[in-house]
């Protein structure tokens, strides 16, 4: 709850999109921890010490909700979610109100990955009845589509991703905010531990497994709880994504670009490249790769750059050293991790684009791996194939693409 995130803790980050929704008249943070409390009063919030012996986060905001008005709606928004809409929790409160047989409120979004999300289980799942009520909650892939996967040797992992439409239409994750009406959170902090809430450690099971109603309402927007290291990686990423600007690079800058090239690579083809090949790449032999490539002109280098982050992505290019027939060649295109597939790949390129025209380029190439994830982003900047050729790494042989891009005034 301490982490920083772009110069604020995590918990003040969560603090203050709470803030900003309009059914909301009182945020408190309920916390048995001094430290986080400290920092709470400090950012002028609301803070309530708790008893440690609690379960749960509601058993935790039963305690507070002891104090609160009979009849209150009380919101449990997870402490990290820095990222929640002010507007799903508006949209969770009015769903509570407008449906007086629930007993609780909650949000879900769209599972956009098999991978990523479904088989994930950090992110948990939620499968919703026809009037839109919560059926069951699980960190298991929920639910089950038999039919499609019979289409695919019984396979459902291959069907999802095969039949996108199926997951966009059955698949959805938890959002982790809940409305209670304030005397059923009171009753269900008395009730004991359920044995499925024990086996998932999910504690809404215990409402469901006593015969509660938890209506279920789309999230306004997305959200990503703070579980591991990645989730805090791209959170910062996001929050920080308006201060990102676009320059042109100097010679100063090679250092951190280096940094972000082997972390791209290490980080985004981790099971297409060799392990050891990646492995053994430093930031020391590409600063001495850069530098040679500097040398050489016309050469030029657009950086992605936060303020106070530094530089998180970059291209470069020069004389084509492919054989493509085309002005010039796009060497590096590289964002860290946590900051692509945030649409900062399609301005870069723009910028790529404005400095190659600005040179008097009228045409680029580049060359990708064919086992690239990121292909669909040249071919949606508009690049055609235009050939193969090959690359060597870790002593195997892999095939590249060639794109290209044949009149940049067009673009």
């Amino acid at each position: 709850m301490l982490l920083d995130v772009v110069g604020k803790p995590l918990i003040i980050r969560t603090l203050e999109q709470a803030k900003k929704a309009k059914s909301v008249s009182r945020v408190i943070v309920a916390t048995d921890h001094r430290r986080i409390f400290d920092a709470v009063a400090a950012a002028g919030g609301e803070a309530v010490m708790t008893s440690a012996e609690h379960q749960s986060g509601s058993d935790r905001l039963a305690e507070v909700a002891e104090g609160l008005p009979d009849g209150s709606v009380i919101v449990n928004v997870q402490g990290d979610e820095p990222l929640i809409s002010p507007d799903t929790i508006d949209k969770t409160v009015q769903a509570l109100i407008d449906d007086p047989s629930a007993e609780i409120a909650t949000a879900c979004e769209p599972i956009t990955s098999v991978r990523g999300e479904l088989l994930n289980f950090n992110v948990v799942k939620v499968a919703i009845g026809e009037h839109g009520n919560a059926l069951y909650f699980s960190r298991s892939p929920i639910p089950f589509p038999r039919e499609a996967s019979l289409r695919y040797d019984g396979d459902p992992n291959v069907a999802l991703t095969e039949e996108p439409e199926i997951l966009a239409q059955y698949h959805r994750k938890h959002t982790g905010l809940y409305a209670y009406r304030r005397e059923y959170l009171l009753e269900f902090s008395r009730m004991p531990q359920t044995r499925l809430e024990k086996l998932e450690m999910l504690e809404q099971l215990r409402a469901l497994e006593n015969g509660a109603r938890i209506t279920v309402v789309e999230a306004a927007g997305g959200s990503i709880g703070v579980d591991t290291q990645a989730d805090l990686d791209r959170v910062r990423a996001l929050i920080m994504l308006p201060d990102i600007m676009f320059r042109e690079a100097s010679r100063d800058d090679i250092p951190q670009v280096a940094k972000v090239h082997v972390e791209s690579w290490q980080g985004s083809f981790r099971g297409i490249a060799p392990d050891d090949y990646l492995d053994g790449m430093s930031v020391e032999d590409r600063i001495s790769r850069f530098s040679e490539r500097w040398d050489r002109k016309p050469y030029k280098m657009i950086v992605a750059e936060h303020p106070t982050g530094g530089i998180v992505g970059f291209a470069d290019f020069g004389p084509p050293v492919l054989d493509a027939g085309r002005d010039a060649q796009i060497y590096s295109f590289y964002f860290l991790p946590q900051f692509q597939r945030l649409g900062l790949g399609g301005r870069l390129f723009a910028e790529c684009v404005k400095a190659a025209t600005e040179e008097g380029h009228r045409s680029l190439c580049l060359d990708s791996l064919d086992a690239s994830p990121y292909r669909g982003f040249y071919e949606k900047q508009g690049g055609s194939i235009v050939g193969r050729d090959g690359h060597t790494m870790g002593g195997q042989n892999f095939e590249t693409v060639i794109y290209a891009w044949d009149d940049l005034t067009n673009l």
